[in-house]
């Protein structure tokens, strides 16, 4: 047995337990059932929509990273890489709901959506409101299907800063979905992937290291050229849009290679189109490989207004 695995059932509760030594003040532990925990603001939701996020644990700052002022209210996670369960959800939202309703957001993965679909049941049953928002941002998955049928990404950073920012200027439940909803299907994150033995980069490879579907050997402007192009045929960035970058490394890929990553993507981005801003952190953790995932929201100027200035996580700004 690995010496990490002991007690995995309590990983993300003892997890949370170690974030508020670290930050007194800054969260607080919500306990909810064996294997999910929940951990909340410090600052109470008072009379608006509350945000929560749902993943399986261990993917770096995602997703109780993303808990904070102008981002999400709340985070419930599973055991590592496992979806909470779907009463950790359902009492971590009758919990926080003023009375105003519950955004649920989620990567689009089968087990995210069955436990908060069903959580969703059981809010609606006791009379609570909630809406859930799966994000599907990841075009290397399900291509030649509808965009709902892909799976989620780095972008659910993006969706949940556009959540914090609305819900805190008071857009009602259905104003916020509606909005988010429009952010998600004008949102694209492309996995590039270096094989430092071969040379070679890998465009699309999926979540659970699912193969890309191209290998080229080029080196890393090419990379940033090829990145560029295969996100904007997937978007078709239209007139009265900017659009926003965003860098995510990979595990094994350097802070300092983030931003030469992000130069690059930059200058081929503005060739042709209006850049609304650049984000580079790391956002998301999740393959243990070299590279990045880039992502690109076409954002209109309804959308702009929440993605305007610097918003704070837990390690990295957005």
């Amino acid at each position: 047995m690995h010496w990490f695995s002991e007690g995995r059932e309590y990983y993300a509760r003892k997890w949370f337990t170690g974030m508020l030594k670290a930050h007194p003040g800054r969260w607080r532990l919500f306990d909810s059932q064996i294997s999910s925990a929940a951990l909340f603001s410090a600052q109470d939701v008072i009379d608006r929509v509350a945000v929560i996020i749902c993943c399986g644990g261990s993917d770096g700052p995602f997703a109780p990273g993303f808990v904070g002022e102008n981002l999400a209210d709340a985070a419930v996670v599973g055991a590592p890489f496992t979806a909470p369960n779907a009463y950790a959800i359902y009492e971590a939202a009758k919990a926080i709901d003023s009375g105003q309703g519950v955004l649920l957001i989620y990567n689009n993965f089968m087990g995210d959506y069955l436990n908060n679909d069903m959580a969703e049941e059981l809010l609606r049953l006791e009379g609570h409101r909630a809406i859930q928002i799966p994000v599907h941002d990841d075009m290397g998955m399900a291509r030649g299907e509808s965009r709902e049928n892909r799976g989620g990404r780095s972008g659910s950073a993006l969706i949940t800063r556009i959540a914090g920012a609305a819900s805190r200027a008071g857009l009602s439940l259905d104003e916020l979905a509606a909005l988010l909803q429009k952010a998600n299907d004008r949102m694209s994150t492309l996995c590039v992937s270096v094989d430092t033995e071969t040379n070679t980069v890998t465009f699309g490879k999926g979540f659970s290291d699912e193969p890309g579907f191209e290998t080229l050997n080029i080196g890393m402007s090419e990379t940033a050229e090829e990145t560029i192009r295969l996100l904007t045929e997937d978007l078709s960035p239209k007139p009265d849009e900017q659009v926003l970058l965003m860098v995510n490394p990979l595990r094994l890929a350097g802070y300092d290679e983030a931003y030469v990553m992000g130069n690059y993507l930059y200058d081929s981005l503005s060739a042709k189109y209006n850049i609304l801003r650049m984000n580079v952190g790391a956002y998301i953790h999740i393959l243990d490989g070299y590279g990045f995932t880039i992502t690109l929201l076409c954002a209109d100027s309804e959308l702009q207004k929440y993605l305007q200035g610097d918003i704070h996580g837990d390690g990295f700004m957005i």
